[in-house]
């Protein structure tokens, strides 16, 4: 996730991206009361709806890539992302229904803001090349051993 971590240090990026999930469960929860209340403005409701789910979804982000090659590399930027989230909570916080998801939203913000800052950068799990180094680490395999250990003969105070 981030590039030269070292122990005990906090790891903002990862930290943002499950607030990101748990933001867009309260999104959907909200966009569903603000449309299922009929509040002034429920309009917001179905934008928030909308938006938790796409938030959520795992084939937006290979969806981004396949067509918006240039786009999805943006999207790397931590500093970015934190706009993205910024403008996206803006709307969520005009009707009630739906404010408590928008400051989760903020406060998903503010995390990138801090790992933007903090100089991590966002590297895709599994697309790291392997060297050949490991490529025979991976393939060296243990076999399972066919006789037991030798152990010592018992002594007469343990019998």
């Amino acid at each position: 996730m981030t590039s030269g971590v070292k122990m005990g240090q906090i790891e903002w990026a990862m930290w943002a991206n499950e607030q990101a999930i748990v933001s867009s469960s309260i999104i959907i929860l909200g966009g569903i009361l603000g449309v299922a209340g009929f509040f002034k403005g429920w309009e917001i409701g179905i934008y928030a709806i909308i938006a938790g789910v796409l938030n959520t979804r795992e084939n937006v982000s290979e969806i981004l890539y396949e067509t918006f090659e240039l786009l999805w590399a943006c999207v790397q930027e931590l500093f970015l992302r934190f706009i993205m989230h910024l403008i996206l909570c803006i709307p969520m916080c005009f009707i009630l229904a739906t404010i408590m998801g928008g400051i989760s939203l903020f406060t998903t913000a503010m995390i990138y803001l801090v790992a933007a800052f903090k100089g991590e950068e966002w590297k895709p799990v599994g697309l790291e090349e392997k060297t050949e180094s490991t490529a025979k680490k991976d393939a060296k395999s243990f076999r399972q051993p066919k006789m037991p250990p030798p152990r010592a003969p018992p002594s007469a105070n343990q019998i």
